[in-house]
């Protein structure tokens, strides 16, 4: 007698209440069990029909996995059904090793990524492939190549074409993920992992602000009007004394989230709502364009109006190509103002952070209009304006 479960293993808990999900093998009485890789609360599990509630993080593709394995598992068991095999064969086989190839690894984790949900990950994640196939030259790359000697080598060349401390570190970060998912999957040893004894070091950077004297330099700069280059010089100010909206929801806002007074935004990366109260600089700034009696459409017109927005992978990619548009125009506008900070649309958002606070602002109601879903990032913002007033302190060192 054989049968395949799954079961959520309350007895080995983590403190903060979450249970892992396994598949038990049960054959001759004997048990095996293999781990799914999911960690879940009682309340957000269907114990009745064996699937994560809708309120689970990811929960479609979550069950997706979870009745991908059933199947694979059930099938395994009919496969295995000799009475003589024991069910410690079946797990085996199961779990079986993949391919020793760490790029055809690498290339499986990329198809099994939903590069709609996951968009930025996953195009950031091809580039990250590619950049090491170049350097491989159409050689191939095992794990047991994957050696701390090797990746040492190959900090030295992305060091070598330009990639910033930080950038390096991205690339080493998801590859030390996939390790380590292989050693989780059996792939390879946890000795065999390179990054137990390897690590690279995050950099600090500071964040790019800019005072109200710079925003006000950049809102004066003379550009044709009604240009591409105009848009984006106001989307720029706007956000910086709007909440730093992030560039995604800036370009998705619609004049049905307006009421003459406050924007209802969805925030796009937290999948919140939120409700902004525009200041009078901004009014002015998007009453340039409101057409007479418009009360529908973009209210900034950098996206095309007639997108399929709920072909989700569509618009994110027009959002990061008109990002980056937007950015290479800062640059110039930037220069122009006379202003020799790096700025992006990103800026925005630190922009309005430090000017907020040092308005006198409330941290956390800072950290509300941000969207942030920790106070420890605003906090951040404090230290900036704090180092502010300790260095406009040292005049009477002077």
């Amino acid at each position: 007698m054989s049968s395949v479960s799954i079961i959520l293993k309350r007895e080995k808990h983590k403190p903060n209440g979450e249970c892992p999900l396994f598949i038990r093998l049960t054959k001759n009485r004997t048990s095996a069990f293999i781990s799914l890789d999911i960690w879940v609360k009682e309340e957000m599990w269907d114990e009745k029909n064996k699937r994560l509630k809708s309120k689970f993080p990811n929960s479609a593709r979550a069950n997706s996995h979870i009745a991908s394995m059933f199947s694979r598992a059930q099938s395994k068991m009919l496969e295995l059904s000799d009475p003589a095999v024991p069910v410690s064969e079946v797990k085996q086989s199961l779990i079986a090793k993949k391919s020793d190839s760490f790029l055809e690894y690498f290339q499986s984790y990329l198809d099994g990524l939903d590069s709609v949900e996951h968009y930025n990950t996953h195009r950031k994640s091809v580039s990250m492939l590619n950049k090491l196939k170049f350097f491989l030259k159409g050689k191939s790359l095992p794990f047991g190549g994957l050696t701390v000697e090797f990746l040492k080598t190959y900090v030295k060349h992305l060091q070598s074409i330009g990639n910033s401390n930080n950038t390096i570190h991205s690339n080493l970060k998801v590859f030390k993920m996939l390790c380590n998912k292989a050693v989780k999957e059996g792939v390879i040893e946890m000795q065999n992992n390179p990054f137990t004894r390897y690590s690279f070091k995050w950099e600090n950077v500071e964040k790019v602000f800019l005072t109200e004297d710079e925003i006000a330099a950049i809102h004066n700069v003379d550009i044709k009007t009604r240009s591409v280059m105009e848009v984006h010089k106001d989307m720029f100010v706007f956000a910086s004394y709007t909440g730093g909206i992030r560039v995604s929801d800036l370009l998705t806002l619609r004049w049905e989230d307006f009421d003459g007074v406050n924007l209802s935004i969805f925030v796009q990366k937290t999948k919140s709502h939120l409700s902004i109260k525009v200041p009078n600089v901004a009014l002015d700034i998007i009453a340039k364009y409101r057409r007479e009696n418009q009360s529908s459409g973009y209210i900034f017109p950098v996206l095309d109006e007639g997108l399929d927005t709920a072909a989700n992978n569509v618009l994110k990619q027009q959002i990061s190509s008109k990002t980056a548009l937007i950015n290479k125009n800062l640059k110039i506008i930037t220069a122009k103002a006379n202003i020799s900070k790096r700025v992006t649309a990103h800026t925005s958002r630190h922009t309005f952070g430090t000017l907020a606070l040092k308005k006198g602002m409330n941290i956390a109601h800072v950290s509300k209009l941000m969207s942030h879903t920790n106070l420890s990032t605003t906090m951040i913002y404090a230290k900036i304006v704090n180092k502010d007033l300790d260095d406009a302190m040292e005049v009477f060192n002077g």
